[in-house]
């Protein structure tokens, strides 16, 4: 897939970066003045995996510095300040592994992964109306506490996981509840 992206900076032409790691293989079309910060928000959006477990290898470095910019370093005048960059090229292979964050992290993603594949097959029953409405509720409820149980470690990165995860059975328990309301009042919803 391509996706044009372009830096807050403005600039020149566009560089193409091969990205491949983690079963993933994307080409990218980015602006030089665009961040190593906004290409791992790029491979966030296209991948799924955020940007804190990234890390990124290009001519067999890693590149850790998430303020640089992707092409050459830059002189901005309005700040009088060189702005350091990576130097890619257009073209430029560039790998995709894990983070040491994601390392840490494993165990508490593996869960959420698992516990997000609950909830949608219980949204699933749900919407069928396989499920009777106490039902869900009960089953979002007792997810909610294994959801509670993930422990974080001070990880942004799971910690958000973990809302978005609570977010999504909220919901699901939102709408089972609504559609138990219309069919007490006599509403086939």
């Amino acid at each position: 897939r391509r996706r044009i992206m372009s830096g807050s900076s403005g600039g020149g032409g566009l560089i193409l970066l091969r990205i491949a790691g983690l079963g993933h293989h994307l080409e990218l079309e980015i602006s030089p003045t665009s961040t190593l910060a906004d290409l791992k928000n790029e491979v966030n959006h296209q991948t799924g995996v955020p940007a804190s477990y990234q890390r990124l290898v290009a001519k067999q470095k890693k590149m850790d510095n998430d303020s640089m910019l992707l092409g050459p370093s830059i002189f901005d005048e309005s700040s009088n300040e060189e702005k350091a960059g990576i130097g890619l090229e257009t073209r430029t292979k560039i790998l995709l592994l894990h983070s040491p964050q994601f390392a840490q992290d494993k165990g508490g993603i593996e869960t959420l992964t698992n516990l997000n594949k609950e909830i949608e097959k219980i949204d699933e029953g749900r919407r069928s109306r396989e499920m009777e409405d106490k039902v869900v509720q009960e089953l979002i409820i007792q997810i909610c506490c294994k959801i509670d149980g993930v422990e974080t470690n001070g990880s942004d990165a799971l910690r958000k996981m973990r809302k978005q995860t609570i977010q999504k059975a909220e919901m699901v328990a939102q709408k089972s509840a609504a559609a138990e309301e219309k069919r007490k009042r006599g509403i086939d919803p």
